[in-house]
């Protein structure tokens, strides 16, 4: 059974993308399909394409609350899939079939549960007559492999009408398709290609959700390297949609000023713009950003950043902590690197492609004074520690700290290497 994450998100509410009017688009778009375009069995199919951890799952979530909450989709009835949920089977037929029918009753509901059975049955059936057959290459058992293929083609056809007789009179029946590109390679092709014999059924929408640049690692790891695995793809879905990526800066913003009451200083500095830069530098995915930002809400929270004594320019320092805290969540094996005294140089050190020590931090200079000043032991310099701590850092944060090294180290030791 696919349990749907984020549940309770609304637009009005959780919105944070602005990602509604992308929505109300493809919903005006399904509307009109088979009335003002197109013809009545013309297939729609579509694909929203957006790499991992970006929020589909979260767009889904809203998505289908919103179609419950708008009396002109009243019509509309919606199906809720997760694939990778159900990664764990061996048939992709049956979870399909089950989220198709669940929660619904009715004569229509109980004979598309009926052909839903015998068609599991027969691909069950079928697909063991083929693997033995295959297997044996025996001639001679040629009449029971097409036999199965004569069942499988019968109960498809019959599975098919009693699908379309599922869809509500005057409306759609809409079903979105989550996570395909987090299953295994035979389980998400064998799911497509399952779905893709019902893509014709009048007024049947299907909705993939993906990183379709995944997807297509999957098809090559089934058909060969040097499959058109793009070209595979395409056969799939009616239009792809590339899902619109939310402004970092602003959502930034709308984390970090939401959660501190007092964050006129933030303000002040900018501080959710040095967040962003660090950010988009290091290529964060939206799922990383939040748990970061969220660890660094807590730890200034926890610290009491602002006092009488801060005056808010000097809370560009805080960047400091963030960059360790970014370091230590995506590049754990280099954060150990650096404190493990052994002299690491951050100047010439490539992580990804990316500098450890940043030149570009939107000209924050302190970070970046301080950076370079951690080149080698001088890291752990406990003659010059004190010296540095109060002139880049927050020395109350870590009051018994001796050296640079010692204090970046205690004032973020609570947050683990990965969220």
């Amino acid at each position: 059974m696919s349990k749907m994450q984020y549940s309770y998100m609304t637009f009005e509410r959780d919105d944070a993308f602005h990602r509604k009017p992308f929505v109300e688009s493809i919903m005006k778009l399904i509307g009109e399909w088979g009335e003002d375009i197109f013809s009545d069995d013309e297939a729609l199919s579509i694909s929203i394409d957006s790499p991992w951890g970006t929020g589909k799952s979260a767009m889904l979530a809203m998505w289908v609350n919103y179609i419950a909450e708008t009396p002109k989709y009243s019509r509309y009835k919606v199906v809720y899939y997760n694939a990778w949920q159900n990664n764990y089977f061996n048939d992709a037929f049956r979870p399909l079939l089950y989220e198709l029918q669940n929660n619904d009753d009715g004569p229509q509901v109980e004979a598309f549960r009926k052909a839903g059975v015998e068609m599991a049955a027969a691909l069950a059936e079928g697909g063991s007559d083929i693997l033995r057959i295959l297997a044996s290459r025996a001639a001679g058992e040629g009449a029971g492999y097409f036999g199965g293929f004569r069942k499988i083609n019968q109960t498809s056809e019959t599975f098919a009408k009693a699908l379309g007789k599922m869809v509500p009179a005057d409306g759609k029946l809409i079903v979105f398709v989550d996570e395909l590109d987090r299953c295994r390679p035979d389980f998400a092709i064998a799911t497509l290609e399952l779905i893709r014999h019902y893509m014709s059924i009048p007024n049947v929408v299907f909705i993939f959700t993906m990183d379709l640049s995944q997807v297509t690692q999957l098809v090559r790891l089934i058909y060969g390297f040097d499959t058109d695995a793009w070209g595979y793809l395409r056969r799939f879905f009616s239009i792809s949609f590339r899902m619109p990526m939310p402004e970092l800066t602003k959502y930034v913003e709308n984390l970090l000023y939401k959660a501190i009451n007092n964050s006129d200083a933030l303000k002040e500095v900018k501080f959710a713009h040095i967040m962003s830069d660090m950010y988009r530098y290091f290529g964060l995915h939206i799922r990383d950003v939040e748990k970061i930002t969220t660890n660094f809400i807590i730890f200034y929270s926890m610290n009491k950043i602002v006092s009488d004594s801060n005056k808010p320019h000097s809370l560009a320092r805080l960047g400091t902590y963030l960059y360790f805290m970014i370091l230590k969540y995506k590049y754990p094996e280099v954060y150990k690197g650096i404190f493990d005294k052994a002299g690491y140089h951050l100047e010439g050190d490539l992580v990804e492609g990316k500098y450890v020590l940043e030149r570009r931090f939107s000209g924050q200079g302190e970070v970046k004074d301080l950076l370079r000043t951690m080149q080698g032991n001088r890291l752990w310099d406990e003659e010059a520690g004190p010296g540095y701590i109060a002139s880049y850092l927050f020395p109350e944060i870590a009051p018994d700290a001796k050296s640079l090294g010692q204090h970046i180290f205690e004032a973020i030791e609570l947050f683990a290497e990965v969220g």
